[in-house]
């Protein structure tokens, strides 16, 4: 099992158990005691989990925001197949909004063949593969880089979107329920509300881990989008909902 790999095996633990003994967690994963150790300081300095008395149980074990790399390959497979869908929107002569989210950093390679699309993002991450498509122009935000995550965020950030409209937003969220779309961070919130305000059509990528997530910081309503695209159907009572805000949700 590679590093990166172990951490999402051992935060994904701690999300159910919330604290674990050291040596029960070296033996779920089949590790040496060298490695666990190497694993949780590591983690530990990323500020996702804390380690006392043999014990390590996670940091805000509700509202934890992984590191892009982890979250990117986190239901990789659910992402891939939201973009896929979400692709369909695409067309020559656009511009679109992209977040920084790891589920949008999956439509980089539909936008491929596409004429005189502009992109505009806070993503570095997404921008370096931009790069790598020269047909592209693309427009990256100027603030402070969250460290870890590739966003980049902060007032420069909100300044720089307010000088574009785009014909499409491309978002993501830490959770969402029947009525309300939320993220783990204040500033993140901040950043896709300016996109959302100008942008023609508005589209929340969201795949089925975010509904059992507690989220402290509202995005918006859920009818604010014009278009929820997701890996499988929701929940039928959050579909009645939905349906009865007029909700369009494609799965």
């Amino acid at each position: 099992m590679f590093k990166n790999e172990r951490f999402l095996t051992i935060l994904d633990l701690l999300q159910k158990k919330k604290v674990m003994r050291i040596k029960d967690l070296q033996k779920e994963l089949f590790v040496s005691d060298s490695t666990i150790r190497r694993d949780l300081i590591a983690l530990e300095k990323m500020g996702k989990v804390t380690r006392k008395f043999g014990r390590v149980e996670l940091v805000k074990a509700d509202n934890i925001e992984l590191s892009f790399l982890f979250r990117q390959q986190e239901n990789s497979e659910s992402k891939k197949y939201i973009a896929e869908i979400a692709s369909t929107f695409l067309g020559d002569n656009e511009a679109i909004f992209v977040d920084s989210s790891s589920t949008t950093s999956f439509l980089a390679p539909f936008f491929e063949g596409l004429t005189n699309l502009v992109v505009v993002t806070n993503s570095l991450k997404l921008a370096i593969k931009l790069d790598e498509i020269p047909a592209v122009k693309t427009f990256i935000a100027g603030g402070r880089l969250r460290s870890g995550t590739g966003s980049i965020l902060g007032d420069i950030s909100l300044d720089f979107f307010s000088d574009f409209r785009a014909d499409l937003v491309f978002l993501s969220c830490s959770s969402i329920n029947a009525n309300d779309v939320y993220m783990s961070s204040e500033e993140q919130s901040g950043v896709k509300r300016r996109m959302m305000e100008n942008a023609e059509k508005k589209i929340l990528l969201c795949d089925h881990s975010k509904f059992n997530v507690k989220g402290y910081y509202r995005l918006c309503d859920v009818n604010d989008f014009d278009v929820i695209i997701m890996d499988q159907q929701p929940p039928e009572e959050i579909m009645a909902v939905w349906s009865h805000k007029n909700v369009e949700v494609l799965y």
